[in-house]
């Protein structure tokens, strides 16, 4: 039986570990991860080994024009700032939240004091 009714989108994480292997963290591009099916970015969360600062960039591809990377996190780049851990779960200065199946998402480290392991996660829904 068919109600009408739209199922509800389901919420889902997207998690990056950067590790300095026992130093700060370098900055610098780190790795790549898939996306496998289409989900839009709502919000991210960054945590650390310890108390310090550093600003993590979100690079986006697609499929076809990777390793080429642009940045989507606008003017609202993961960050912390003498703290162990921050977050916003309502972004809106990103320049791109929707993400699809085949992307690539590469994280730049743009700064980075004391901190030796980045944990950052990206809120996501799926339709």
């Amino acid at each position: 039986t068919n109600t009408g009714i739209a199922p509800a989108a389901r919420t889902a994480a997207i998690y990056y570990v950067i590790d300095g292997g026992g130093v700060v963290v370098p900055t610098g591009n780190y790795g790549q991860l898939n996306i496998p099916v289409n989900c839009t970015v709502t919000g991210w969360v960054l945590t650390a080994d310890q108390s310090g600062s550093a600003q993590v960039d979100v690079l986006r591809s697609t499929y076809a024009a990777f390793p080429a990377t642009t940045s989507i996190a606008g003017t609202d780049l993961p960050t912390l700032v003498t703290v162990q851990k921050n977050e916003n779960l309502a972004i809106s200065a990103w320049t791109s939240t929707a993400l699809l199946a085949g992307d690539q998402l590469q994280f730049n480290v743009v700064s980075a004091t004391t901190v030796e392991r980045l944990n950052l996660t990206l809120n996501v829904t799926i339709p």
